[in-house]
């Protein structure tokens, strides 16, 4: 789908026109570049530490919120060109594409720590460079018109971000679970339990995958605003540190799990209040069921 250049400035148009609602957070400083700086700045200095085991888990919950924040701006921004049914799917392939680049940062960062010592913490950042470049050939494929021919603007970029954002998030709720992201640490069972924290692969991809595509997914329409979405984004990240915390707890015990299951549970019950509260105060009408006690517009 081709957007023309009429078509971008009446997006731009109509953002403008919006009127404000009565209760918002505003993300007008951190619009995509900034948030996608800052986010991937804080996140890979968070990763990096993230190898020492005495990092507090609620530090690395702080960063692992902070790239889910910026995956699902670049899956919004990517998406809102046209894609649809198309955006599980793009969440999906961005984590997809994290936990390979999750994967062979901690191989390498392992092997490098192993054979000359500390500088093997950077390794972790060879798998965001390497991602990084796998999704920006990826959006480059797709839009060219020998191959895919999407024709997105902005597509290459957006999966390069949605590449890094993936391999950190990764990166960072592995280390939640096993205390770091050393190899093998990752790789050996849970003390008192036949596990490993490797085998919660799955469960961070599902959660890591959730936090940047449901957003959008569930916001996009007409009425679709960035503030509102990412304020959804916030909230996921917030169950998801109380989901890790749980495990944190199971495998390194309560003085890593419990704080973090705090912070998630301070974040979920304080954005999810906001966003309910941003969600009627634009709203045309709120007609209540009442299931669900109503907050007032």
């Amino acid at each position: 789908m081709t957007v023309t250049p009429a078509v971008e400035e009446e997006e731009k148009k109509e953002e403008e026109e919006k009127p404000k609602e009565k209760f918002e957070f505003s993300f007008d400083y951190f619009n995509e570049s900034r948030l996608g700086l800052f986010a991937l700045i804080v996140g890979a200095i968070i990763a990096v530490a993230s190898f020492f085991p005495p990092l507090p888990a609620f530090v690395k919950g702080i960063g692992a919120m902070l790239v889910i924040v910026w995956g699902a701006d670049s899956v919004r921004k990517t998406a809102r060109y046209g894609l649809g049914t198309g955006v599980p799917s793009i969440g999906v392939l961005a984590v997809g594409f994290g936990l390979a680049g999750a994967i062979t940062g901690m191989a390498i960062g392992s092997e490098i720590y192993h054979y000359f010592g500390i500088i093997g913490i950077l390794g972790i950042l060879a798998g965001v460079a390497f991602m990084a470049v796998v999704g920006y050939v990826s959006g480059v494929l797709a839009n060219n018109e020998k191959f895919i021919g999407m024709k997105i603007p902005g597509l290459e970029r957006g999966m390069a971000e949605l590449a890094m954002a993936g391999t950190l998030a990764i990166t960072l709720e592995s280390s939640i679970v096993a205390g770091t992201w050393y190899s093998a640490a990752i790789m050996s069972p849970i003390k008192g339990y036949d596990v490993t924290p490797a085998a919660f692969f799955a469960v961070i991809f599902i959660l890591s995958g959730f936090g940047m595509l449901q957003p959008y997914n569930s916001c996009l329409g007409a009425d679709e605003r960035r503030g509102r979405t990412l304020l959804m984004a916030i909230e996921i990240g917030g169950i998801n540190c109380i989901i890790l915390g749980a495990v944190a707890t199971m495998s390194l015990g309560a003085v890593q799990g419990v704080p973090l299951i705090v912070l998630g549970a301070i974040v979920w019950v304080v954005y999810y209040r906001a966003y309910m509260k941003a969600c009627m105060a634009e709203a045309y009408g709120t007609p209540g069921t009442g299931l669900i006690k109503t907050l007032g517009g």
